[in-house]
């Protein structure tokens, strides 16, 4: 069970985080006094939950016990999407989702869900914890692990075939760098090295080449095109860049204290949808929504968790460098603070790396009852 008892000093990473989720309140609310409606209600609530979210869970992540069950939760929790994938893998897509001729075309997967990112959030987060559970029984040298070999080997071919069918470039990017993590601390022992040559001799000279050619290179294209000057560079990102460039002149026409504080303190009419989904880049919307004070709070507190991993045990290591790669790669491209599969790995993962080390690795005592032997007993015996 989640403790939530012991109350535990604020840290530099509390007080930046608290920073950058007060000045996503007051842009929330000031969104709310000059554009009332009922849709901008809901979508700031959407915004102040990721930061209720995160200090909930520094509440309740005590010890690495309590990181131990919010992890396995969420791996019961991919149970029905996961469900739902597969069938769409082998029956066809439910509600298609196209991709465009730029990005190689073909149907997305999405499910019921509204697009194809709420489960990819779901399968890097699981692979992830998987990945992770593996690693810890490497480091413990347990006979019985969380996830054997055979089992890591099973989850990295179903991540596979699901990232083919998911056609989004921003998952194969963190997908592939969570497999490079897994791959460098894996070689850290003979076994797992081994490991490493089987599984790369076994897979690069048939495999890679050709995901690559069919399945990533067509995502990308068009940004080789843009470098290479064969397209203007407002097709880059698959075409946000020039909803960008529109909107950095309407924020430079903006009062100082919009540019500082978020743009919901400027009183122009396009600050809704500046600050919402369609800026696909979280960086660039948190800087609309937060101002310049805020997005920098947001990533100082990214450096920070990184910073503290160097305190933690070579598992939970490589868990906050994989979760901290997850939410900063898709920002690039997407919004991962709006995407409840993503904060809900990422955030305790974060509130377990903010512990005292002490207290991260601390044994929980369990309270038995004393036996009572009798005297006469005792004289029997």
């Amino acid at each position: 069970m989640v403790s939530m008892r012991n109350k535990k000093e604020n840290g530099t990473g509390d007080e930046l985080f608290r920073f950058f989720g007060i000045i996503i309140l007051l842009n929330c609310l000031m969104l709310l006094i000059s554009f009332y409606s009922f849709d901008r209600l809901g979508n700031c609530i959407k915004y102040v939950t990721t930061a209720l979210v995160f200090f909930y869970l520094r509440k309740a992540v005590r010890d690495k016990e309590d990181l131990h069950f919010i992890l396995q939760t969420f791996l019961y929790s991919c149970i029905f999407p996961f469900g739902m994938m597969f069938y769409e893998v082998i029956f066809g897509a439910i509600t298609p989702e196209y991709a465009s001729v730029g990005r190689g075309g073909g149907a997305r997967i999405r499910g019921e869900y509204a697009d194809s990112m709420n489960y990819a959030s779901f399968l890097v987060g699981s692979f992830l914890v998987v990945a992770y559970f593996f690693l810890e029984g490497l480091h413990k040298k347990s006979k019985m692990p969380h996830v054997n070999i055979t089992r890591l080997v099973i989850w990295v071919f179903v991540s596979f075939v699901m990232a083919i069918s998911l056609r989004h470039v921003s998952t194969w990017a963190v997908f592939l760098t969570l497999i490079i993590l897994l791959l460098y601390f894996n070689s850290k022992n003979l076994k797992g090295l081994v490991v490493v040559i089987f599984v790369l001799a076994l897979t690069l000279p048939f495999f890679a080449r050709s995901i690559y050619q069919t399945q990533i290179y067509p995502l990308i294209a068009k940004e080789f095109n843009v470098i290479n000057g064969d397209q203007d560079v407002q097709y880059a990102f698959n075409g946000p860049v020039s909803r960008w460039e529109r909107y950095f002149e309407i924020w430079n026409r903006m009062p100082g204290i919009a540019q500082y504080l978020g743009v919901s303190f400027s009183g122009f009419r396009q600050a809704p949808v500046m600050v919402g989904g369609g800026m696909h880049n979280d960086y660039i919307r948190l800087l609309f929504l937060s101002g310049i004070v805020g997005v920098v709070l947001y990533i100082f507190f990214f450096f920070f968790v990184f910073w503290r991993r160097k305190f933690l045990q070579p598992p939970e290591k490589f868990l906050v460098m994989g979760a901290v790669a997850i939410v900063m790669l898709y920002s690039v491209s997407t919004l991962p603070t709006i995407y409840p599969g993503i904060y809900f790995i990422a955030y305790p993962i974060y509130s377990f790396a903010l512990l005292p080390v002490k207290q991260a690795y601390a044994a929980k005592v369990v309270k038995q009852k004393s036996r009572v032997t009798r005297p006469e007993t005792l004289a029997i015996e």
